[in-house]
């Protein structure tokens, strides 16, 4: 499985609330605005900035809860979210073991799960999904993390039935809707996937993501048309995200591609070069494009940056050996197909 799936699968947020939380700065303060206690106290107040989703303003809140106090081990498990929310898996896994040593919760081993999958210790990951569901067989999320883990592992049927497991438990978690459909897709079970992803987007047509991976599952039933309509539609949501999403421009460049438009690929594929012109996928699906469309020259400027933002994918190379054979220049090709066999063997 790719590093970008796992890294997908890992930060789909359907074990943490609803809403994404505002970051945290490098600096360790926060990006809310300063918080006096409340008159119940600073735990009072940073619950109710939790449950607001002010993760920012709650933080500090939650660090000045003391050990001496009844609220400590929750307190642990709020930071404990709040850093796995944040990207912070190491400082996570800090609090919300502190947490599970005061005091066991489904919460907390779901938590601790999903941190220990973004740091790729699958088996303590299972371990912990397994200990959240004898605790409470109930625990829906619990049922989440552990199909999150096995679909990571490309163990599909474990995946497949975790995730119906969690929905028959809560058949309104869209996120979770969405896992199932990505793994029947990934599993070559595309009607399958039509209508867990259908599902997922009847409850959320916010996320951007779902649009993406609904059109590829459209586009590989052979429905093309309403493939490039879901296409559309998640593309005009993402002019509304920040940051873009990158996936489904490429994704539908691809499909683009696919059906021999060539321009009208390269235009979505440029749209992540704009936004993320660090990326060096885009480039390289760019330059992909521009050689199959015989425009040797713009396909050597693309991969030509894609290889200077990545020197160790293996494709890349290939790629430029083959175009610079094209423009007929031996010595180029041969030293990126050198280099390609060089990477691939590492």
């Amino acid at each position: 499985m790719s590093l970008a799936l796992v890294v997908m699968l890992a930060s789909i947020p359907g074990l943490l609330p609803a809403s994404p939380a505002p970051p945290i700065l490098p600096s360790g303060k926060t990006a809310g605005s300063q918080v006096t206690d409340a008159a119940g106290g600073p735990f009072e107040e940073a619950e109710r900035l939790f449950r607001e989703r002010n993760f920012p303003a709650a933080e500090p809140l939650f660090r000045r809860i003391t050990t001496t106090s009844p609220h400590y081990p929750k307190a642990q498990l709020r930071l404990g979210t709040i850093y796995y929310a944040a990207g912070r898996p190491d400082l996570a896994e800090t609090f919300l073991r502190t947490h599970l040593r005061l005091q066991e919760s489904p919460e907390g081993h779901t938590l601790l799960a999903g941190v220990l999958l973004n740091q790729g210790k699958f088996d303590p990951a299972i371990e912990s999904a397994r200990k959240a569901i004898a605790l409470d067989m109930r625990y829906a999320r619990a049922h989440t993390a552990l199909g999150m883990i096995y679909a990571t592992m490309e163990d599909f049927p474990k995946a497949l039935s975790a995730f119906r497991n969690a929905l028959e438990l809560d058949d309104k978690d869209a996120n979770t809707w969405f896992l199932l459909g990505r793994s029947y897709f990934l599993s070559h079970q595309p009607g399958m996937a039509r209508e867990a992803l259908e599902n997922a987007l009847q409850l959320n047509p916010q996320v951007v993501e779902i649009y993406s991976q609904l059109a590829q599952t459209l586009a590989r039933l052979g429905e093309s048309s309403r493939a490039e309509e879901v296409f559309n539609r998640g593309v005009e949501k993402n002019r509304l995200r920040t940051p873009p999403d990158k996936g489904i421009h490429i994704a539908y460049g691809l499909f683009l591609a696919g059906l021999d438009r060539g321009e009208e690929s390269c235009e979505q594929l440029r749209v992540v070069t704009r936004f993320a012109p660090q990326d060096p996928e885009a480039h390289y699906e760019l330059a992909k494009v521009l050689f199959q469309m015989k425009r040797f020259a713009e396909a050597a400027r693309a991969a030509d940056r894609a290889v200077i933002l990545d020197r160790s994918d293996y494709r890349i190379h290939y790629l430029l050996a083959r175009i610079y054979t094209a423009l007929g220049d031996a010595g180029k090709a041969q030293e990126h197909a050198r280099n390609a066999v060089y990477v691939e063997q590492q």
